[in-house]
């Protein structure tokens, strides 16, 4: 048998990881399932769990509020964002930009489309909304021909 030298065999080695992953996806089905369960999640017969098993599982996860890895690792409040795109603290202040947002000017002669265009040689950036900032960084350059950023110009939706 597999390990004979520690006293696990292959077969227990399958058992006890079979287990672990019918565990998982239990976890993972019930935190897919959402916050307003109230009874056992099903899928737990065809993990091959017992119903004690499942329960145990749903239990300690209708504990911690059906929290998700993703909610657990990330946190659950959801970040804050200006019109610009920059992400904004507790106090609704502009958190630090790294000096991305320095030289905007707030003027309204802005594009009311998020397409840009490099003026030297015709390069089109589609950007996403309120992203503008992240895209025109310090030092950007067009991709294609590296013209300045200032030789980018916003199209409006329709022009040619």
């Amino acid at each position: 048998s597999y390990r004979d030298d520690v006293g696990v065999s292959g077969e227990e080695i399958l058992e006890k990881s079979q287990q672990a992953m019918g565990e998982a996806a239990y976890r993972a089905a019930i935190t897919a399932a959402g916050k307003k369960q109230s009874k056992l999640t099903p899928g737990w017969e065809v993990l091959g769990l017992d119903k004690e098993t499942a329960t145990q599982i749903f239990d300690e996860e209708k504990e911690s509020g059906f929290i998700s890895s993703k909610e657990a690792k990330y946190g659950r409040t959801s970040a804050k964002y200006d019109e610009k795109g920059r992400r904004l603290d507790k106090e609704g202040k502009v958190e630090d930009d790294n000096g991305v947002g320095e030289d905007d000017d707030d003027t309204d002669d802005a594009p009311t489309s998020n397409v840009y265009e490099c003026g030297e040689c015709g390069y089109t950036i589609f950007v996403a909304e309120g992203r503008t900032h992240k895209f025109f960084g310090a030092g950007f350059k067009c991709p294609e021909c590296g013209a300045e950023k200032d030789q980018f110009v916003g199209r409006n939706a329709g022009e040619d």
